[in-house]
């Protein structure tokens, strides 16, 4: 048993080789050295604990498993023991067992702690594929060493003979299960360094995988056998070093075992290990751009390493005994299902069939054999493939042709597509440290891509046929295909990568002798990519001087449907949620609006609008036959209507505005929560309109938790203002009826003016147990434009999106004596991207003249007031 004083002396030995190896982390020691010494550390401390309390008599085997096994311990990593008992009964080894645990836990090793019997570790082995594993990283600490041979003589041996093809199973079904639990792509914006894709587990499920089925011990083994080429191990030895050094600071900033890399956390380690903003990338954004090229390195190695311990070794599965190589042309064949090389010469004759090796593969449905994806690995390192006209054009080949899109994920993942433009490589895992740019640059460039492919294939016609005509339509889809290549291609160059995008376009033309005309309209393209987007989402489309201007800087029907299929791949591949219902319509608004203005150009005749009279006749016809009994009302609703609200409003939303409307006639005021089929959730609310009636809607909505992604503002004739709100409660989730019914009672206070909105939201902003967010920090920028608008002063608001911001830019606006006309609300991420159309109200403007805020002084004062109010709810979150 041990003594006080033993466990003293493991304590203080333990502290101090720990104060050292923390030491020797932050002068820059590897991960992988900082991981051995922990282990060899606690291996000192355990084996000197053990000979304290055996006292030399103590028949049992001490054995390490798990992570610890491995010699893989991080700071904060717990310690995997086995105290293996002899097979009879031994008191004496119980005894040690027991007080070895507890003498354990007084040193301070958090240790999870089994005793158990030869005999118990070989059924336990049987009946549990997780145990199983565990036991192959088994490790022999100290004690018997005769009852540690026989120990692996009955359950790793019995393991990898009798249960290999059990146990490779399990632990491929583990390992999808994984990574569907914790994201199946290694770009997540707060990846699992562990259990994420290309984390530490994926390496060592595959090692797992490969010692049961060809014995190797670990990645320098697998190598010398050939199941990796010596690049690969290399590189993946570099990025589980990296893996390894990034999770032990973790363990040590957080002080916890932490294995994720949230926003907070990676704060923490862009100031612990050194990393410094420049002018061209934040010292946050080149800390995960290494951290996803190792997780990419890891999780292709782990693949190919399954791919061909798992599937083409399977003694179930031998292609050289059961099928004869099919011939596809004279550089590949279909050989067990798979696509292969007819011989190691293939690239060297012809470097462009890198290229083509996917698109045939594409085509047959098929993988690519392991043997052909290593050989062209091998050649790409001795090839450049930038000035290759062929391989372009085979790549070109690729874009336009109609496929899945499949092939350009193993092109890109391999280097072949930043070896054609050294423009992408340069950008390879460039991250983008928002919630909005879930992707770094080039994955979502590749992404961008493969669903262009799809769009044109048809393969989306059933969720956006319109769409789907347009691009189906194209006549000259390689142009289409190089501006969507090269959209973003500019970043990190300056803050105008548009422009730097177009001279990179310029540069790539002129290597490849891309046709002058194409050349053109695809730096067109590159240097418009971001304008319907812009202007569909922050801008009033019923302004005629609006569309009229973006008509001719489109100039033709061609350039605008490239343009508007371009916008809708860019904002779709973004981030899963951020292409929605409202900015698919507000997008489609202005594509409409701007191919009639094209039309009416090239026709030399003014653009003929249907009048406003007319226009409300039309919907008044289309709500009749829904109003039922309300049909005289559905006819003086439409004639209150304003022509912004004709524009962007659905028929079918128009009938329950409809039913709101009326009821806000009788009482003052009516709302609807009303969940659309796409998913997304609106919330309308008609009122009588009064000054600062969007500070009091906002108000109430920001005090019970409301997100609000997007918003339109109407005010109609007769005196009535009809807001609509895209919205969903904090996390995502759609908000409940009762949420609702809690913001209308406030709102009903608050339009009587029982309670006072300023205080309502600080009440209730106080209370809530929102956390706040470790979300990327957004500059909070204010732009006046004072062109966009012939009658009106357009403010653009970029801020850090907060419960209570739409409120506190409302209630500022309306405190200044402002008027907002037309309010553009939109949210990227955790970024507020609005617009504001405003009038002043602190003079009443003269006949004829403008009301927009014409004085710089003036100008100054609001945008200071919306600047001060911003910062002090920022200092209030």
């Amino acid at each position: 048993m041990a003594n006080d004083a033993a466990v003293a002396r493991a304590k203080e030995r333990l502290e101090a080789g720990r104060a050292e190896i923390l030491a020797r982390h932050r002068a820059g020691v590897g991960g992988q050295d900082v991981v051995r010494a922990i282990s060899a550390l606690t291996d000192l401390v355990i084996e000197e604990l053990f000979r304290t309390i055996a006292n030399g008599a103590s028949s049992l085997a001490l054995v390490a498993t798990g992570g610890y096994g491995r010699r893989e311990l991080a700071p904060r990593s717990d310690i995997d023991l086995l105290a293996l008992l002899p097979k009879q009964r031994n008191p004496q080894a119980e005894a040690v067992a027991e007080s070895l645990h507890r003498a354990l836990w007084d040193v301070g090793l958090e240790a999870g702690y089994a005793a158990r019997t030869l005999d118990q570790c070989v059924q336990l082995a049987r009946e549990e594929h997780t145990i199983r594993t565990a036991l192959l990283d088994g490790r022999l600490l100290t004690g018997d060493a005769s009852l540690f041979k026989e120990f692996e003589r009955s359950t790793i041996t019995e393991l990898e003979q009798r249960r290999v093809e059990e146990f490779i199973a399990d632990k491929l079904s583990e390992f999808e299960a994984r990574r569907t639990r914790f994201g199946g792509s290694v770009w997540l914006l707060e990846p699992h360094l562990k259990q994420g894709k290309g984390g530490l587990r994926d390496l060592q499920a595959a090692l797992w995988i490969a010692r049961v089925r060809h014995k190797v011990a670990g990645l320098g083994e697998a190598g010398e056998r050939g199941l990796l080429p010596s690049r690969e191990v290399n590189a993946t030895r570099a990025a589980r070093d990296l893996i390894f050094r990034l999770r032990n600071e973790l363990h040590y900033s957080t002080g916890r075992h932490d294995d994720r890399l949230t926003f907070d956390n990676q704060r923490k380690l862009e100031q612990q290990l050194g990393y410094q903003d420049d002018a061209q990338q934040l010292g946050v954004e080149k800390l995960m751009r290494e951290t996803y090229i190792a997780l990419q390195e890891i999780a292709r190695a782990s693949d190919a390493l399954i791919d061909r311990c798992a599937v083409e070794d399977s003694p179930k599965n031998q292609p050289r005994r059961v099928q004869k190589p099919q011939p596809i042309d004279n550089a590949f064949k279909l050989w067990n299902g798979r696509v292969t090389v007819n011989d190691r010469e293939v690239f060297a004759r012809r470097p462009a069939d890198m290229v083509r090796l996917y698109a045939v593969a594409e085509t047959h449905r098929a993988l690519v054999y392991s043997y052909a994806r290593d050989l062209l690995v091998q050649e790409l390192q001795r090839l450049d493939l930038s000035s290759d006209r062929e391989a372009h054009f085979e790549f070109w080949q690729l874009l336009i042709r109609e496929g899945d899109g499949s092939a350009l994920i193993p092109l890109h993942e391999l280097g072949v597509i930043g070896s054609l433009f050294p423009e992408i490589q340069r950008l390879r895992a460039r991250a983008q440290h928002s919630l909005y740019h879930v992707y770094t640059v080039d994955t979502h460039t590749v992404f961008a891509l493969s669903r262009m492919v799809r769009l044109r294939a048809g393969a989306m016609a059933e969720e956006e046929p319109e769409l789907t005509r347009v691009a189906r339509a194209q006549e000259r889809p390689l142009v289409l295909m190089l501006g969507l290549l090269f959209h973003d291609l500019g970043k990190g160059e300056g803050s105008d990568h548009s422009k730097r995008g177009g001279v990179l376009v310029q540069a790539y033309a002129q290597r490849i002798g891309l046709d002058p005309s194409d050349a053109r309209d695809v730096e067109w393209l590159v240097l418009a990519h971001l304008r319907m987007s812009h202007l569909s989402q922050r801008r009033d489309l019923e302004d005629a001087q609006l569309i009229e201007s973006f008509a001719k800087e489109v100039e033709t029907v061609d350039r605008l449907e490239m343009l508007y299929l371009l916008t809708y791949v860019d904002m779709a591949s973004v981030s899963p949620e951020n292409w929605t219902r409202w900015k698919a319509h507000l997008l489609r608004t202005l594509f409409d609006k701007t191919h009639a203005a094209l039309l009416a150009q090239s026709a030399g005749a003014p653009l003929q609008q249907q009048s406003l009279e007319a226009r409300r006749d039309r919907l008044a016809g289309l709500l009749v036959p829904l109003a039922g009994e309300q049909a005289n009302l559905a006819r003086e609703f439409a004639k209150t209507l304003p022509a912004r609200y004709l524009s962007i409003t659905r028929p079918e939303d128009a009938a329950r505005h409809l039913k709101l409307w009326a009821v806000a006639k009788r009482t003052g005021f009516a709302g609807e929560l009303h969940r659309a089929r796409s998913g997304e959730t609106d919330l309308t609310l008609v009122a009588t309109d009064r000054a600062g009636l969007l500070a009091l809607f906002t108000a109430a909505l920001a005090a019970n938790g409301f997100d609000i992604l997007g918003a339109d503002v109407s005010s109609l004739e007769g005196g009535m203002a009809l807001d609509t709100f895209v919205v969903r409660e904090p996390g995502g989730a759609a908000p409940s009826q009762a949420r609702w019914e809690l913001a209308r009672a406030d709102l009903l206070k608050l339009l009587s003016g029982a309670e006072d909105p300023h205080k309502l939201v600080q009440k209730r902003l106080r209370r809530a147990s929102w956390a706040s967010s470790a979300a990327p920090a957004v500059e909070t920028r204010l732009r006046v434009d004072d062109a966009g608008s012939r009658e009106m002063t357009i403010l653009d608001v970029t801020a850090q999106d907060r419960p209570g911001l739409l409120h506190t830019i409302a209630d500022a606006l309306h405190r200044a004596n402002v008027s907002i006309e037309v309010a553009r609300i939109a949210t990227e991420g955790n970024r507020a991207t609005d617009a504001f159309y405003l009038r002043d109200l602190s003079a009443a403007p003269s006949l004829g003249k403008s009301s927009k805020i014409a004085d710089p002084k003036r100008r100054s004062e609001v945008v200071e007031a919306v600047k001060a109010a911003i910062a002090s709810l920022a200092g209030r979150t």
